[in-house]
């Protein structure tokens, strides 16, 4: 996916809000068997995802814990925590990113974002050092912007873009370009377990996410993202895409969580 061949979607005001559902998602990762990898023979592990109602706002969770095995037999694991705090306006968000090797603390990232509705914003950080920066007018934030891509497809747009800030880098918000395409047809194996009715009777496309950095010049993503996108928010598989390896996240369990009284 080329950012010149994208269509730049920028909206003053929210889109209409897709009708998100509260869950806890939990992925199996294997390494993809159809890509070649660069310095790993092996990764396996687990992604935990959880989505919560908090009336005027999404607080998200994401937890990554996956063992590498290099060629030089070598293992090590690494454990990437994610949670945020994200008003249901799109007006601001709080994070907070925790990423280790071996159980040795890499980065840690803490901090706040808000946007003004049709002009720019601001980004500010307190770990891993105090921080301030400016974000594009239109940058949105990851429960938003997914909401969005899903109205999008609801109305059948093909390519869309958005400038996206998630806390997860020092350095701005990414710029994501999306292709929306036909869902593809169930993968035959064993099914997830536990509130399965909330994989039925859904609407669902298959979206490739390509995620540039702000000053990207070389026309290259930093990582890609492809799901299988159900019209509530939940994710039936992905493949997350980091150049030297791919992998796989298949849906093991899927839980239902309660919506709260406002």
């Amino acid at each position: 996916m080329a950012a010149a061949g994208a269509l730049l979607v920028a909206f003053a005001d929210a889109t209409a809000a897709a009708d998100l559902v509260p869950h806890r998602a939990t992925y199996e990762m294997r390494l993809n068997p159809g890509r070649r990898a660069v310095g790993v023979i092996d990764v396996r592990g687990l992604m935990v995802m959880e989505s919560v109602d908090a009336c005027d706002a999404w607080e998200t969770k994401q937890r990554i814990r996956l063992t590498f095995l290099r060629p030089d037999t070598e293992e090590f694991v690494t454990d990437s925590a994610f949670t945020s705090f994200e008003a249901k306006d799109g007006s601001s968000m709080q994070f907070s990113v925790r990423n280790t090797q071996n159980g040795e603390v890499e980065e840690e990232l803490r901090g706040v974002a808000e946007v003004v509705q049709g002009g720019p914003g601001r980004a500010s950080f307190t770990l891993p050092e105090p921080r301030s920066f400016d974000l594009p007018a239109g940058t949105t934030f990851p429960m938003a912007h997914l909401s969005r891509l899903i109205e999008h497809a609801k109305v059948g747009e093909k390519v869309v873009a958005y400038n996206v800030f998630d806390g997860a880098r020092l350095d701005g918000a990414f710029k994501v370009n999306a292709v929306i395409g036909r869902a593809p047809r169930p993968v035959a194996g064993a099914a997830p377990k536990g509130d399965v009715v909330l994989l039925r009777n859904q609407p669902a496309w298959t979206v490739r996410l390509a995620f540039f950095p702000a000053d990207d010049q070389a026309g290259q993503p930093e990582y890609e993202v492809s799901m299988d996108l159900l019209a509530n928010g939940i994710a039936r598989s992905m493949v997350l895409d980091y150049g030297d390896f791919a992998l796989d996240a298949k849906l093991q369990r899927i839980e239902a969580l309660p919506r709260p009284k406002c």
